[in-house]
């Protein structure tokens, strides 16, 4: 592309470590011969702001340098376009199980190496449409929507302190709490119904930093991985959190796997639905996959 490489940095993402990080990554980028712009986020929503306003004039790659919530918002800056976007993601967050899905480094020469080359792949996109205070809204995503334990426990976290420790510790505490609401999961043709403990539809393979729900996701095969999980008592979870980091947790009778376009999930009562570690709005949601829908910079 003619125009330059916009970079939208959260300075903010992975406890500071991203502002901390970026300036290591401007100078391999200017080494590597990469000409870029670069702009700073100041909050929440900021990106997808940014996002939109750089791609205003015309097609252009985008690079968001932060965690997970920064690469969502940055897609929802970016989404929907004429065309298909360019995006790429500087794994400098908490999580970053996007990057890690699609092996991207995190050190600076290595990354800007990838960057210069420009290789990229056409992925698949989500747009998960959910109940607002608005009635109903929408929101894309690049890795996993769903609703259930994970909402919960992001509705849970403390705003302040190390994300990872207050995930974890939010994840543990929990599960002391959770009420597993009676789900209707609707992929075509099939209805799953009963207590659940979480369902999720994935384009990656992990989330919550390395909870690989879909170890077998492909990120361009034009489908979502639905993983639906038996509600379980604490020490029934607490049992099962090694398969989770091992990847071996379908074998488990508790949980269920399909591959579908299209899912619903609703929920009584209600639940609340996130993206991407990103809370959104409540169920019903309808969660469906847009194949190929951006050009992604990979390794």
């Amino acid at each position: 592309m003619s125009r330059p490489l916009l970079a939208i940095v959260n300075p903010a993402a992975g406890h500071g470590h991203a502002g901390r990080a970026w300036p290591r990554l401007a100078a391999a980028l200017g080494a590597a011969g990469v000409r870029f712009d670069c702009v700073l986020t100041r909050g929440a929503g900021d990106a997808t702001r940014l996002a939109r306003e750089g791609s205003a004039a015309g097609p252009r790659p985008l690079l968001a340098v932060g965690g997970d919530g920064t690469l969502h918002e940055v897609l929802n800056g970016l989404l929907p376009a004429v065309g298909r976007p360019t995006l790429a993601v500087a794994p400098f967050g908490t999580g970053n199980d996007w990057a890690g899905f699609l092996g991207v480094p995190r050190e600076a020469a290595a990354l800007a190496a990838v960057l210069a080359r420009g290789k990229t792949r056409a992925v698949d996109v989500g747009c998960v449409e959910y109940a607002s205070g608005a009635g109903r809204s929408s929101r894309h995503f690049i890795n996993v929507a769903g609703a259930g334990y994970d909402a919960y426990v992001l509705d849970r976290m403390p705003r302040h302190g190390p994300r990872r420790l207050a995930y974890l510790a939010a994840l543990a505490y929990g599960l002391l709490s959770y009420r597993a609401p009676r789900f209707a999961v609707q992929p075509p043709g099939e209805t799953i119904t009963g207590r659940l403990f979480v369902a999720l539809a994935m384009l990656g393979s992990s989330c919550g930093g390395g909870m690989r729900f879909a170890p077998h996701a492909r990120p361009d095969d034009g489908l979502l991985d639905l993983v639906t999980v038996d509600h379980l008592g604490l020490l029934a979870a607490l049992i099962r959190l090694p398969r989770l980091y091992s990847g071996s947790i379908l074998a488990d009778a508790a949980v269920r796997f399909r591959q579908c376009p299209e899912v619903r999930i609703d929920a009584d009562p209600p639940a609340r639905v996130e993206a991407d570690g990103q809370l959104l709005g409540m169920t019903p949601a309808t969660i469906r996959v847009l194949p190929g829908a951006l050009d992604f910079v990979v390794p």
